[in-house]
């Protein structure tokens, strides 16, 4: 979703009053699990920088119906957007959880080791994936920080948040979601634009294929649910990110394209993001 489905990226939303979508969905019972992730950004570098994506329930009953949210606090955001996905309750192999960290994470302080635990053990070791769902950056030092699932088990895994240099981060919200590693018809894993262009030489606009081969076979384009999990931005200048699952002929069954651009005066070091893929039939 994004904002200028509600209105321009010139009508900025200062000092923002959290922007609302009312989501009905048919009647499942228990209700979903929901998964959101953060895709893009564009905010003053007046302020701290503040994003997070939630919901809230609004009808539980017949007409299941909830709200989804976006909150850049007291943050000046000409836009910004996010995914999410509906998971039904009691899925056989998808679980999703969040982790929210309310203190300073500096390169001082050092990594936040987390561990996190599933209700229920899977059949085999889990694969998980991990997205950022919220950030809160201190304004006068770059914006960097980093998500990452490890060391993960049937039981559970654990979530690692950094950051380097100079940034201190005030608020992380981290979305993850998990299933038994070497399942079929799903696939999942982590892009950058590390990959193909250093930090020492940004580029504003930045393409990559992702392909599916050697990872999982699908009969048709897969859905794919998407977001951020790293990023490394020069403060002093608005946080100006875009990022997309290119929707076409470039992503189909073997893969897709993605994008991660920036604009204006502002300068992306790197972007990274998670990504999973599964059959529509899931």
């Amino acid at each position: 979703m994004s904002t200028v489905n509600i209105r321009t990226w010139d009508q900025k939303n200062p000092k923002a009053t959290p922007i609302y979508w009312i989501r009905p969905i048919q009647a499942w019972y228990p209700l979903p699990s929901l998964a959101f992730a953060l895709t893009g950004l564009d905010a003053s570098p007046s302020t701290d920088i503040h994003l997070s994506a939630s919901y809230q329930w609004i009808e539980k009953g017949s007409n299941p119906t909830y709200n989804a949210i976006l909150d850049s606090r007291n943050t000046i955001i000409h836009s910004a957007t996010c995914s999410w996905l509906e998971i039904p309750a009691n899925h056989p192999v998808l679980r999703t959880g969040t982790y929210n960290m309310n203190e300073r994470l500096t390169l001082a302080g050092g990594p936040k080791y987390i561990p996190i635990e599933f209700s229920q053990p899977f059949i085999r070791k889990a694969k998980v994936v991990v997205f950022l769902n919220g950030m809160h950056f201190d304004k006068n030092h770059n914006w960097r920080v980093g998500v990452e699932a490890i060391d993960a088990t049937d039981k559970g895994f654990t979530l690692k948040l950094w950051t380097w240099r100079s940034t201190i981060v005030l608020e992380l919200g981290v979305t993850w979601v998990a299933y038994p590693e070497g399942t079929p018809g799903i696939t999942s894993g982590d892009i950058s634009t590390i990959s193909f262009t250093s930090w020492e030489d940004p580029q504003p606009r930045n393409a990559w294929y992702k392909s599916f081969v050697g990872e999982a076979v699908f009969g048709s384009s897969p859905r794919i649910f998407f977001g951020l999990n790293s990023c490394d931005f020069m403060a002093g200048t608005a946080f100006r990110l875009a990022t997309e699952v290119v929707e076409g002929p470039e992503t189909n069954q073997y893969g897709f394209l993605w994008r991660a651009n920036t604009w204006s005066d502002s300068k992306m070091y790197s972007t990274g993001m998670g990504y999973l893929a599964f059959d529509p039939n899931f």
